[in-house]
């Protein structure tokens, strides 16, 4: 089957647009060969599972371009999170399809391997923004002032709870001055 994404394994995650996201070329390879695999094994009897194969090889690519075009990187981690479980439903898809024999063992191993490629691209934008998202929760949290540490203070520094009321208003009857030691 034809590899339209080039020899390299791995590109940057910020690719400049979708179209250069290697993870995204690896997966709408997959979902070509799944389409044409599914296509050529299609008979009305089987219909529900090969609808299911190219829709489960559909949602991969959809994710990764949704995922792309988030500027947040915890919600591109989320939507990159949903194109890994869309590919193991299709890796379930096609455990199903080899179990009833509606796929060809040679046609099945080459889409077990391009799904396995485009688990490892997936495995790797999700630790780069992972290790993107612990930088900023550290200089976030670097940035954010402690609180404020308490020193003990003397007692000649401490002023009584309840001080005399005659020495707050020098005006109120020495009667009425309560004095309640701390």
């Amino acid at each position: 089957m034809p590899h339209p994404a080039g020899d390299g394994v791995f590109s940057s995650p910020m690719a400049t647009t979708l179209r250069e996201l290697k993870l995204w070329q690896e997966a709408v390879a997959l979902a070509g060969d799944v389409s044409r695999a599914a296509r050529t094994a299609a008979r009305r009897e089987i219909k529900v599972l090969t609808d299911r194969l190219i829709l489960a090889g559909c949602a991969i690519p959809e994710a990764v371009a949704d995922a792309h075009g988030r500027y947040d990187p915890r919600d591109q981690q989320q939507t990159y999170r949903a194109a890994r479980r869309a590919l193991l439903v299709l890796e379930t898809d096609l455990a199903i399809a080899r179990q009833s024999e509606l796929l060809s063992a040679p046609v099945l191993a080459q889409l077990s391997t391009r799904t396995t490629a485009v688990g490892r691209l997936l495995s790797g934008y999700l630790a780069y923004l992972e290790r993107q998202i612990d930088a900023a929760d550290a200089s976030r949290a670097a940035l954010t002032p402690s609180s404020p540490s308490i020193s003990p203070r003397s007692d000649a520094d401490q002023a009584p709870s309840f001080a005399p009321t005659s020495l707050l208003d020098p005006d109120a009857p020495a009667a009425s001055a309560v004095f309640v030691e701390p």
